[in-house]
């Protein structure tokens, strides 16, 4: 008997586990068995794994986020939009986790939730939105759980993730209240001290972020006495390294690099905790050699292979402090050559080379390194748009410079006797022979990794030479041609040397014998449609004839030429002067104009602008000079009449101002069908304001159709056509011979038509089609072939990126037949033009996608609003909407 009672026990007690386990899986009563089951289960179970695969992917993503050591670095570095991917999915994860949580096991009873760990699921879903960067999701968690669970600390933690939430997209006015408010809790004892940490590292990184170095510093002590982790303390003493360097306190800043090498850290920051060390050790001691041979050490150190433009920068630093430029130069050169992986140093390396150049006055080597910079500098760096802006007013001077020196070098070729010229070709082609063997050489090494990027241009010159430098010859001036090669590769990418390289598909060239125009043709050339046949050219820039047949040799051609040199000598005399504020050279263009072309077109502004130079430089002398040129030689030029009379300009305005009002009053009169004030009006404005282009058509439209209204139609018609014939180009042709047209249909009283003759329809430009709506729900269109490839198996391939990347979006795929076989395959929807080009940007890296489309006879995708996408239906022009498309979304780089 007792036998069986112990058989029987276990069963029973198993069996009322079973119906208690059971009867807990329901969340519709609030009973202690159910109570206990689910905030067991929600812990252990769907919490528990959402919560370690979140940790898992911020310790994956902190192993490979790269710093910016050549900042002052922030307390977390939570990447951008770039790295965001791999994260994005991870964070998509933990949220469905944390929802399944809160749908599965929340217990909520008179208002109140009984399940603990269902505020914990809620700080999940904030944390995900956080670290895939949709911050306004973020902060909308964060809002509900601090407003929700107002009675738990849980609050607190809330709090700095909201700070750090609104920090990351710089709303600081926001997140200070937020650490104020957790910061004075703590005190009053009512936050828990566990918080103090988290709070301090949040604090600094809020001074940082706005580079507020000085309470940066006391919130990073500290953060340090809070006992972080050990990875985290070596990097807040690394931030704490780099203020007082930044400071020019270099004693303690060493002091701090050299505890971050002791602590054995990541190689990055060991070797810029070396490299920082040696600048403030530089500073402090003066023993230039020391730290020379130190860094030269590193050189020669195959660890260092990667870091070698960062070495090299440290080294031109030393020397341009010991006043040795001509060494400074050379090693900045080197960091340019040698940095293939950090594209900001290689910024920051080629600015200060190109600063070097730009004080010196060697504008053409400035612009060649400044233009490298603007390659790969951030945005965010200090002065960015000053430096973008004298980029593009160093390139447009160089290139005015550079027509100058070619059309000087030609016109000299042409004019010499044939050996000498021939010697002079062979010395070119031996000198390019030269150079592609070189380049070969530079894309074997570039092939070696395939993260390498377009190599700089290398300038060789480092004496100060003049920024005209007009009198060089320009197949020698390696400048111009680097600028000329890069500016060639951003048009035309790497082109084989052959012939008719400049197109892509050799196979549309099937026209009998006929051979490509040269690229130096002239735009008319270029733009009638092949209606003029080009005679054959040498493409082989290795033969004499490549060059010889490009000589200006007759009169229209060197006229051509100096036509050219005029214009850029006008242009560069006002970008010395109001670009660069560089009167010397500025003057030197403008006299130099006026000598080599006394005649140009150019003759009044000219002495102008240099009566005005000279006078800004105090001599008087001088300018007066130009004055009575000027007087003299074009004394009824407005230039004159401003010389003369300072407020030439201001009167004439004051003149428009009463232009526009007899026009406003005469366009009144004519909508009252007062047209005899109409034509009085007309007259005045005739004799008053002959050549106002704007205003004279004007008037002439209004007097023609009230000439018609009181006169008869063919008077309007003779006014019409005058008008068309006088004005071309006026903005009311288009309108005169819409009249007109629509008269050459009737007929007058003797059956004729009227205006016959002049029934040319105006060109056609169009109606604006599309609209640019950026905070309109939009789709993802990819427009196929549908006979090459499988519209079901490439909506699947969608289906799953969508499931992978965009698994919260709840995004829908759909197709629908364009035309013929074009097959629209529709992505939808997204809340507005933001959320619809983050998609876009990550679908276009999809090779899963993409690689075969390419194969089978390419593709068309693009974003649309929902107000476009019935025009762009029922329009069906892919090209026109592709035109709208890249004007109004462009992809940032």
């Amino acid at each position: 008997m007792s036998g069986k009672r112990t058989y029987i026990l276990p069963l029973i007690s198993i069996l009322l586990v079973f119906l208690v386990g059971l009867s807990a899986c329901s969340t519709k009563k609030n009973t202690l068995s159910r109570r206990v089951y689910h905030n067991l289960t929600a812990h252990y179970n769907v919490y528990w794994n959402g919560m370690d695969n979140l940790r898992t992917a911020v310790r994956e993503y902190d192993a490979n986020v790269k710093d910016n050591y050549s900042m002052v670095l922030p307390v977390y570095n939570f990447g951008d939009k770039s790295s965001s991917g791999k994260m994005g999915q991870y964070a998509d994860v933990s949220i469905k986790k944390a929802t399944k949580t809160i749908q599965k096991h929340s217990m909520i009873f008179n208002r109140r939730e009984y399940v603990r760990w269902i505020k914990h699921a809620y700080m999940l879903i904030g944390k995900g939105y956080f670290y895939k960067m949709d911050y306004p999701m973020a902060r909308r968690t964060f809002e509900f759980v601090i407003k929700t669970y107002n009675t738990s600390d849980l609050k607190y933690e809330a709090m700095i993730w909201l700070a750090l939430s609104n920090m990351e997209i710089n709303d600081f006015t926001r997140a200070e209240p937020m650490l104020n408010m957790v910061q004075n809790k703590i005190r009053q004892g009512e936050a828990p001290q566990k918080y103090e940490g988290m709070l301090d590292q949040t604090y600094a990184n809020f001074f940082l972020l706005q580079k507020n170095y000085q309470p940066a510093l006391e919130y990073l002590n500290l953060a340090m006495d809070q006992n972080p982790n050990r990875r985290m303390k070596t990097r807040l003493m690394f931030i704490k390294a780099q203020i007082h360097q930044k400071n020019g306190e270099n004693e303690l800043a060493s002091r701090l690099y050299k505890q971050v090498i002791s602590r054995n850290p990541a190689f990055e920051m060991e070797f810029n905790a070396k490299i920082n060390l040696a600048e403030c050790f530089v500073a402090t001691s003066g023993d230039k050699d020391y730290i020379i041979s130190k860094l030269k050490k590193m050189i020669r150190d195959d660890k260092n292979k990667d870091y070698l433009d960062q070495v090299y920068f440290a080294l031109a630093n030393v020397y341009i402090k010991e006043k040795d430029t001509i060494s400074g130069v050379m090693y900045l050169q080197k960091s340019v050559a040698a940095s293939r992986l950090n594209n900001y140093q290689k910024a920051v390396s080629s600015l200060t080379l190109a600063d070097i150049y730009f004080i010196r006055k060697d504008y053409p080597n400035a612009q060649s390194y400044y233009d490298s910079t603007m390659q790969f500098l951030p945005k965010e760096y200090p002065d960015y748009k000053a430096i973008k802006n004298r980029t593009a007013t160093l390139t447009d001077l160089v290139t005015n410079l550079q027509i100058i020196e070619k059309e000087d070098s030609l016109q000299r070729l042409a004019k010499m006797p044939e050996n000498q010229r021939n010697q002079i070709i062979d010395k070119i082609i031996t000198k390019l022979s030269e150079e592609e063997m070189k380049k070969q050489q530079e894309e074997a090494e570039r092939q070696e990794n395939l993260t390498l990027f377009n190599d700089t241009r290398n300038s060789t010159g480092t004496g100060t030479g003049s920024g005209s430098s007009v009198g060089s010859w320009y197949f020698y001036n390696p400048s111009a041609l680097s600028s000329g090669y890069s500016t060639f590769q951003k048009k035309y990418g790497r082109r084989k040397q052959e012939d008719l390289w400049f197109l892509s598909d050799k196979v549309l060239t099937t026209f009998g014998t006929e051979t490509p125009s040269d690229t130096t043709a002239t735009s008319s050339d270029t733009t009638t449609g092949g209606s003029k046949k080009a005679s054959a050219k040498v493409q082989n820039p290795h033969d004499r004839q490549y060059y010889i047949q490009n000589l200006p040799t007759t009169p229209k051609q060197i006229e051509d030429g100096n036509n050219k040199m005029i214009k850029s000598y006008y242009n560069l005399g006002f970008i010395y002067i109001e670009g660069l504020n560089d009167y010397p050279h500025s003057i030197y263009s403008f006299e130099t104009l006026l000598d080599r072309f006394p005649n140009n077109k150019f003759r009044a502004p000219s002495c102008y602008e240099l009566q005005k130079l000279y006078k800004d430089l105090d001599n008087q002398p001088k300018s007066d000079y130009y004055r009575n040129i000027l007087l003299n030689e074009f004394p009824e030029s407005d230039f004159a009449r401003l010389m003369i009379n300072p407020d030439y300009y201001k009167n004439s305005k004051s003149q428009k101002k009463d232009a526009d009002k007899l026009y406003s009053d005469t366009y009144e009169a004519f909508t009252h069908e007062q047209y005899y004030i109409v034509l009085n009006n007309c007259e005045q404005a005739q004799l008053k304001y002959p050549k106002d282009s704007i205003l004279a058509p004007r008037f002439a439209y209004l007097k023609a159709l009230s000439t018609g209204k009181i006169e008869v139609v063919d008077s309007m018609v003779v006014a019409l056509q005058n008008l068309i014939m006088k004005y071309p180009k006026s903005e009311v042709r288009p309108l005169a011979q819409n009249i007109l047209t629509y008269l050459g249909t009737q007929r007058n009283s003797q059956g004729q038509r009227i205006g016959k003759g002049t029934d040319t329809i105006p060109e056609e430009t169009g109606p604006v089609l599309y609209t640019f709506t950026p905070n309109s729900v939009h789709f993802y269109v990819l427009i196929i072939n549908n006979d090459k490839t499988d519209v079901n198996a490439l909506k699947i391939k969608i289906s799953d990126f969508n499931n992978k990347f965009f698994d919260l979006d709840n995004l829908e795929v759909s197709s629908l037949l364009l035309e013929g076989n074009k097959e629209m395959i529709t992505v939808s929807s997204f809340p507005d033009k933001d959320k619809a080009m983050r998609y876009y940007s990550t679908i276009r890296e999809s090779q899963y996608i993409f690689t075969r489309l390419e194969n089978e006879g390419g593709y068309d995708d693009f974003l649309i609003s929902t107000e476009n996408y019935p025009v762009f239906y029922k329009n069906k022009k892919t090209d026109l909407y592709q035109r709208f498309f890249k004007k109004n979304y462009p992809i940032e780089k």
